[in-house]
């Protein structure tokens, strides 16, 4: 009798589980944008990159590939921000989306916007640069022009990296010399 009960609830348990699986699934397939939703609420801003990277290969909407940009910065996966980031950078509909998003981006120190390209260009910068190539990192920096280096700047100048500093010191000295390229400036010569 005892192995007749543990046989009905191993069954009903298994059942139940591939049942949820079931649904699972289907709604990630289904509609990755509310499940990518459902993972923003809950914090899981990785799972949430997944769900909307699903998304954007059902749209090709450069909103869409924003939107797994802003989760993978969010989740701090370097690998994931610099996968889609690299992809909204070549978008030819960036400019589109960077005009939606303007505003919603923290002002510097100097009270200036920051925009959404010079957020998205820094945090893709620092993720390149944490996976080991500056080249590449200053070269993003500098498509998101002088707002996208102070994130690379704290960095670089947090590792103690010399080398590093002295790349990104020469591109911002290729950039016009305001009191915020110059306060980066000096900070990089202080390493």
């Amino acid at each position: 009798m005892k192995k007749l009960i543990l046989k009905t609830a191993l069954i009903t348990i298994s059942a139940v589980v591939i049942a949820c699986l079931t649904v699972f699934s289907l709604w990630l397939v289904g509609s990755p944008q509310t499940m990518a939703t459902s993972c923003e609420k809950t914090g899981n801003y990785s799972f949430a990159v997944t769900c909307a990277g699903l998304r954007y290969k059902y749209t090709k909407d450069v909103y869409d590939l924003a939107r797994c940009v802003d989760n993978a910065i969010l989740s701090g996966k370097d690998n994931l921000i610099c996968e889609h980031g690299e992809k909204l950078l070549n978008d030819e509909k960036l400019d589109d989306v960077c005009k939606t998003k303007d505003g919603a981006i923290p002002e510097n120190t100097a009270g200036v916007p920051f925009g959404y390209k010079a957020y998205i260009c820094g945090h893709i910068a620092v993720a390149e640069y944490r996976l080991g190539d500056i080249e590449k990192a200053v070269k993003t920096a500098l498509t998101g022009g002088e707002n996208s280096f102070p994130k690379l700047v704290i960095e670089v100048t947090s590792k103690g990296d010399k080398t590093s500093a002295n790349a990104v010191l020469s591109a911002l000295d290729t950039l016009e010399q305001t009191e915020e390229t110059k306060a980066l400036s000096q900070i990089l010569k202080n390493i």
